[in-house]
């Protein structure tokens, strides 16, 4: 993650973390893209973070569905040692070519209060459930609206 970015500053982008060059906290999302030289893909993100030393530090992954973002948080919010708090946030991947530096560059859009531990948390991990197949790291959730 670049240290001159002056939108990666914050609760949300403490550290770096490899696999993002950017990590940027959004009132409101760009909107989804699916061309060449750009590509926004709209889901969620869960925020893992730890006050244990060495710590994992400020972590994030990125979900296309919600039910396994909120899943992947609680389970890891089990490991009551490494991971001492998370978050699960809508969020929006963008990648795309830098002319600049000639490479790609990967965005984590991270915006919104967190979505985590609310009323019916339960009926996303049995919807989670029901998508998971087991010869499939693919998860078939319900059908996103656009």
């Amino acid at each position: 993650m670049s240290t001159t970015c002056p939108a990666c500053t914050g609760w949300a982008h403490a550290g770096s973390q490899p696999g993002y060059d950017h990590i940027h906290s959004a009132l409101s999302l760009p909107e989804e893209q699916h061309e060449d030289q750009q590509r926004v893909l709209h889901g969620f993100a869960t925020g893992f973070a730890s006050s244990a030393e060495p710590g994992l530090g400020q972590t994030w992954v990125f979900f296309e569905h919600l039910e396994p973002a909120l899943v992947f948080g609680r389970a890891g919010r089990m490991s009551v040692y490494d991971i001492t708090s998370y978050g699960v946030y809508t969020a929006a991947r963008e990648e795309c070519f830098d002319h600049g530096s000639g490479r790609q560059v990967t965005t984590l859009h991270v915006s919104g209060r967190a979505l985590d531990r609310e009323a019916g948390e339960d009926k996303h991990f049995a919807r989670w459930a029901r998508g998971v197949k087991p010869d499939s790291a693919y998860y078939e959730g319900p059908a996103r609206r656009r």
